[in-house]
């Protein structure tokens, strides 16, 4: 299968880095310390903003105190953190005026998880930091084909959560969703599915676009792989 665009718009934790480890670690941590579910905690906070996971589960709790202490918790820890395989190539692949990485963790989390497994920061990071709506939201995309200077429509998408794929539909992308990291979460509403990046090649065109081929076996129309 191959797809043409013109950016790469990629979401980062269960995409780019498999840190499950450690955000399982944070919520429990947390949910121990304020006597709640730490499982349902989990189920409800995959692929959103700390901030909106927080105002859901926990409305009664002073939040910037609360987002501050989970993200501690999360810069704190590396165990377990690693790249999805073929994170480093598809990286390497992209230029940097065709890339972005667009993430519901802070720009201190980013820059901590991109360091910890060696990962290169793309010029353009669009972080919870950068935005006032938080995934489903497209908003988050969309801040990121502008300031890439790319009409949505030829952006693909990368992401792992329902939330995430949402956002980037919603946002009027091509969305090729993670399959590797997403547990039990449904991820059929993305265009293609593939199991992890090792799967996607990029190339760059002539006329400076980018020509994305999917491994033979891959997904298409809403159907897991």
């Amino acid at each position: 299968m191959q797809i043409n665009c013109a950016a790469i718009l990629s979401d980062l934790d269960g995409t780019l880095i498999d840190s499950a480890r450690c955000v399982d670690h944070a919520w429990e941590t947390w949910a121990k310390l304020h006597n709640l579910d730490p499982e349902q905690i989990k189920v409800a906070a995959h692929g959103m903003r700390t901030a909106d996971s927080l105002k859901f589960i926990a409305p009664h709790l002073h939040l910037p105190t609360e987002i501050k202490a989970l993200e501690d918790l999360e810069c704190g820890c590396v165990d377990g953190l690693v790249a999805i395989n073929g994170a480093h190539e598809l990286s390497a692949a992209i230029p940097q005026s065709a890339w972005a990485i667009v993430t519901s963790g802070s720009t201190r989390l980013a820059n901590h998880r991109l360091a910890a497994v060696g990962l290169t920061r793309p010029k353009l990071l669009v972080t919870a930091d950068d935005v006032t709506e938080g995934k489903p939201s497209p908003q988050c995309y969309l801040k990121g084909a502008a300031a890439l200077g790319v009409a949505p429509a030829k952006c693909v998408v990368l992401e792992d959560s329902p939330n995430g794929i949402k956002a980037g539909k919603a946002a009027g992308a091509v969305v090729i969703a993670i399959g590797v990291s997403r547990g039990e979460h449904d991820i059929g509403a993305a265009d293609y599915v593939v199991h992890d990046l090792s799967d996607i090649k990029v190339e760059t065109t002539g006329d400076g676009n980018l020509t994305i081929r999917l491994r033979q076996g891959s997904s298409a129309s809403n159907k897991q792989n």
